[in-house]
């Protein structure tokens, strides 16, 4: 099925997407159900991402070794397991587990899929296939979040948020991934397996000039968005604004994100790269930071769309921009660099968030995060200005 193993991909990736940002705005409706705070969102926030965290690079390295659609029908499975625990979670440890698991599903899926775009894209296609995969991503979310703020606004009563039936369609959108991840495969060419010799160390890669900023930009725009989709519906609450509300302005920030993916090839034979990475972080800063000071939702929407724009047109960037500091045996591994660095900060980042909130109220998380994208413009741009 090489013949539309990019169809596939990208379908499969849009399905699963779909289920974890919807899940994990889900997940923060629950925590505050079952009686939780701010605080314990960024602190299960961040158990999605802790303990993949420590095992990313490992995952590129088995797809360098042709194994990415093993991984990606494992991480297929664990997404839908870790969905089915966490609609039947009735307490907090139980929800954190459910998230642990889906968690892993999510890092399994992302590194396979991005494997599958440097294995099987033709030479010179890779910003064009990163952004493909992005798409699906963006396009995905913009399905999940609306669904379930549909599903759980006509299942509650008026007091806590009700997510059961929502969490229980989004099991099932998991499963439905399972026709399209099932036949993708690699190229059959042993001849071109990496040697043990051909294999960069951890500490070669992120020493790699340019590794550490790019790195560094793409996991403030992922942490960011994080950020939004756990405590968006905290001050939405605080605001008294509804879930279908707060799903809908979470759906803007992702359609501005798709419309800058599905225009990317375009803008790159307009503005150069460079501006264009800088921009990722520079241009959703202040928009980010004014979020908790503007409580109407058109204002809000208009921030959120101008981020989204901007964010979308990061992740794909840094993807390529990181592939091409490594040899081609070493691709896999290096987008998992980069996805570890994603997953320290969206692990330290909700921790930090949900520090702030406590002290400083919700509004602060937003002000942070502003700041946060500023200081990855800055370094963006100095590695960027050197090349």
């Amino acid at each position: 099925m090489v013949k539309h193993w990019f169809r596939n991909v990208c379908i499969a990736t849009a399905l699963l997407q779909a289920v974890y940002h919807a899940v994990r705005v889900l997940v923060s409706y629950r925590v505050l159900a079952l009686g939780g705070d701010a605080v314990t969102i960024g602190i299960v926030t961040a158990l999605f991402s802790l303990a993949p965290l420590l095992v990313a690079v490992r995952i590129g390295r088995a797809v360098d070794r042709r194994h990415a659609a093993a991984v990606l029908r494992t991480g297929v499975l664990l997404t839908a397991l870790g969905v089915l625990v966490i609609a039947a979670s009735g307490d907090l440890i139980v929800l954190a587990l459910g998230n642990v698991v889906l968690g892993f599903g999510q890092i399994l899926v992302t590194v396979a899929g991005q494997g599958f775009i440097t294995l099987l894209s033709p030479p010179g296609e890779l910003d064009r296939g990163f952004a493909g995969l992005t798409l699906g991503v963006s396009v995905g979310q913009a399905i999940g979040v609306p669904l379930v703020g549909l599903i759980a606004a006509g299942s509650s009563d008026g007091g806590a948020v009700e997510t059961t039936l929502a969490l229980t369609v989004m099991g099932v959108v998991s499963l439905a991934a399972i026709p399209f991840a099932w036949p993708i495969r690699e190229r059959p060419q042993a001849a071109e397996l990496p040697s043990p010799g051909d294999r960069q160390s951890v500490f070669s890669m992120i020493s790699t000039t340019g590794m550490r900023p790019a790195v560094f930009s793409s996991l403030i725009v992922l942490a960011s968005v994080d950020v939004v989709v756990a405590y968006l519906p905290v001050l939405g609450h605080e605001f008294g604004f509804s879930v279908l509300l707060v799903s809908l302005l979470l759906t803007a920030r992702t359609a501005a994100s798709i419309v800058s993916r599905a225009f990317l090839p375009w803008l790159l034979t307009r503005v150069s790269r460079q501006k264009l990475l800088i921009s990722a972080t520079l241009c959703s800063a202040l928009p980010t930071a004014l979020l908790p000071f503007v409580p109407d939702p058109v204002g809000m929407a208009l921030l959120l769309v101008v981020a989204g724009f901007f964010w979308g047109i990061g992740q794909p960037l840094t993807m390529t921009w990181v592939a091409g500091l490594v040899t081609a045996a070493n691709r896999a591994a290096a987008l998992s660099l980069r996805l570890t660095g994603n997953r320290l900060g969206q692990v330290l980042i909700p921790l930090a968030a949900g520090a702030a909130a406590g002290v400083a109220g919700t509004s602060s998380i937003f002000v942070i995060t502003g700041g946060l994208l500023g200081t990855a413009a800055v370094s963006t741009w100095r590695a960027v200005s050197t090349c």
